[in-house]
């Protein structure tokens, strides 16, 4: 009771601090020293609740040459096609991270800690290094058989999929396998998963069935960190493919347009909002137990 209480008091906290922040650039200001400067602020948070209630006055600059549009519907489609990159990836990276986790529990130790220390390996490496090592190994492979895998650059309107996809998944993927791994053995010695075999379940069934639906329940706790990781990701990811995307739309919206900032800022956090509570409450369902929001 008390956590239905407090959803719409979080969600409103939260809207009020992402429009208090989207007025921010205008606090700041420089004039032969750094000073703090209250009214533009204040005029800058009146001048953005007013472009809110009237978002047809919101025009943003987009692509190249800076084309000015009206806010919508241009940032819909930006961030349908950007989030349909993210949300790709993200089932990319977690159906992998599940499959490997499971098959990593029938290897060898030997070739089991082997594969931790590439999983290591990979969760180190800056991500802009794998973008710009996987483009440098398509342009290789091109020069050399004259076959281009994948498109490794937009031009105007296009769109291209799937090496954003790769590339956005491919962290996530080494997180996660890792994440699952750990929670794997943290609940294989508990007393249950012994009583599954001793009812004569396989080693297979026991971990699929018994195991996996107690690491998922721990899985939502690292939910916000891996989607803050992506979101961020998805910034490099459109500023090295060159795509015109609703990341790159906020950036150049965070000091000239604060209103479209803001606007922009809403469109991730509802939906995202909604998201991890129907998979908080949808595993306090399954589990019996309470999640914390």
């Amino acid at each position: 009771m008390k956590q239905v209480i407090w959803l719409p008091i979080q969600f409103l906290l939260t809207c009020i601090g992402l429009f208090l922040f989207s007025g921010a650039g205008s606090l700041l200001m420089y004039d032969y020293e750094l000073v703090i400067n209250f009214a533009k602020y204040l005029h800058t948070l009146k001048q953005i609740f007013y472009n809110v209630m009237h978002p047809d006055s919101v025009l943003i600059k987009i692509g190249e040459g800076d084309k000015v549009y009206p806010i919508f519907p241009i940032l819909l489609k930006l961030f349908g096609y950007s989030f349909l990159l993210l949300a790709t990836s993200f089932i990319l990276a977690v159906a992998i991270s599940v499959i490997a986790s499971y098959l990593f529990m029938f290897l060898p130790r030997r070739i089991y800690r082997a594969l931790l220390r590439v999983l290591d390996l990979f969760d180190s490496l800056p991500d802009v290094l794998i973008v710009v090592l996987l483009q440098l190994f398509i342009i290789w492979l091109f020069k050399k058989t004259d076959i281009l895998l994948f498109d490794i650059y937009t031009l105007g309107e296009e769109k291209i999929f799937v090496l954003p996809i790769l590339c956005l998944s491919i962290l996530p993927i080494a997180f996660l396998t890792k994440h699952f791994l750990f929670q794997i053995r943290e609940e294989k010695d508990k007393p249950y998963v012994e009583f599954s075999f001793s009812k004569g379940f396989s080693k297979a069934y026991t971990v699929w069935v018994h195991l996996f639906r107690n690491v998922w329940v721990q899985f939502y706790y690292h939910l916000k960190p891996i989607f803050l990781l992506m979101l961020s990701n998805l910034l490099i990811i459109e500023i090295l493919f060159n795509i015109n995307g609703f990341m790159i739309a906020m950036l150049n919206t965070a000091t000239d347009e604060p209103s479209a900032f803001f606007i922009g800022m809403l469109l991730v956090y509802i939906p995202f909002f909604i998201l991890f509570n129907f998979w908080r409450l949808l595993i306090i369902k399954t589990s019996g137990g309470e999640v914390g929001v």
